[in-house]
């Protein structure tokens, strides 16, 4: 028995627990290793596995030490990424290291999908005993388990460059909103004074923010004087380009939008949530709350962000403009 076919054995395992729907191993760089479950072609299984390589690379560049996995929630599924080099694995990874198989760079995931009512905590331990196998599959193998480069032949290129067509849209929309710009005063405070209060609810907390599109802050509370306001700056933005590739995940897996993403580290929980144009973003340490709690306070105050987001998005501001009639505006001399 060849590596490929031991490692789809312990991916079928995973297959075997309730509600998983499929399991790829995937390299970092989205090729795939090997996957079991049911796929409606080999396109969306690169597709998906590249989608999730982007969302597992900048969660490793978040939590480059201590990431264990991520989790992506929506109406239809859920969708979980696990490191092959997870640091609940310490002695097997430093086997793996010696020979050169796995190094820190985390070469290696998994990514799940499954139902919605899929008990969290039985997945996780279903992957972790997993990627134990796996490790040991490849210590015992002697080989080195580097994929095969992908290869395009001509008619595939042609399929790329066909993906660059830009369809011409004679009903364009010239007008910019200036919601992702600014919020009006009033807002502005009663969003400072949502996440004051989730600050006193949650003591061990590191910082909280809201970000419109693109990342932008619109507002923040910092409790960790590690983490500067450039420092936070970087964080939004990586949040989140991660929310939004996850969601084009949960689109290619389920045509689902994801509502939620959490990535759980050894000392700390991140979590993202969607609110509509917006994301709340927070990083909470472990020492003083469960994950389970965790989960029962949040919707609280994420009602009260959604409801004053949706208040400032119907919010006509004077100031938003025209772009076709500023131009038409515009005289040439």
């Amino acid at each position: 028995m060849n590596l490929q076919e031991k490692i789809k054995i312990h991916l079928d395992q995973i297959k075997q627990l309730r509600g998983v729907e499929n399991a790829v191993l995937t390299q970092r760089d989205g090729n795939p290793i090997q996957s079991t479950g049911v796929w409606f072609s080999k396109d969306e299984i690169f597709n998906v596995c590249s989608a999730a390589s982007a969302i597992f690379n900048v969660g490793i560049h978040l939590h480059p030490i201590d990431l264990k996995y991520i989790l992506i929630e929506g109406k239809k599924a859920k969708i979980l990424i696990a490191p092959l080099n997870s640091p609940l694995h310490f002695s097997l990874n430093k086997i793996l290291e010696q020979q050169g198989i796995l190094n820190n760079n985390h070469e290696f995931f998994i990514a799940i999908t499954a139902q919605p009512n899929v008990n969290l905590g039985g997945i996780f331990l279903q992957t972790n005993e997993c990627l134990k196998k796996i490790k040991t599959s490849l210590i015992t193998s002697g080989e080195s388990f580097k994929p095969p480069l992908i290869q395009f032949d001509g008619q595939k290129i042609e399929n790329i460059l066909k993906g660059f067509d830009v369809k011409e849209d004679k009903d364009l929309d010239l007008h910019v909103s200036s919601f992702s710009l600014s919020f009006s005063e009033n807002i502005s405070l009663e969003l400072r004074k949502v996440l004051s209060d989730f600050s006193l609810t949650i003591p061990d907390l590191r910082y909280a923010f809201i970000c419109l599109e693109g990342g932008f802050i619109a507002s923040q509370l910092l409790k960790n004087a590690i983490i500067d306001k450039e420092i936070l700056d970087r964080i939004s933005a990586m949040s989140y380009s991660v929310f939004q590739t996850a969601n084009r995940c949960s689109w290619l897996l389920k045509k689902m939008h994801a509502e939620k993403i959490l990535i759980d580290c050894e000392n700390t929980f991140q979590f993202i949530n969607g609110l509509g144009k917006a994301i709340f973003c927070t990083e909470i340490g472990k020492t003083k709350q469960k994950l389970g709690l965790l989960r029962l306070i949040l919707p609280q105050f994420l009602n009260k962000i959604n409801n004053l987001i949706k208040k400032a998005s119907e919010i006509q501001d004077p100031y938003a403009f025209d772009v076709k009639r500023l131009l038409g505006d515009l005289v040439i001399k």
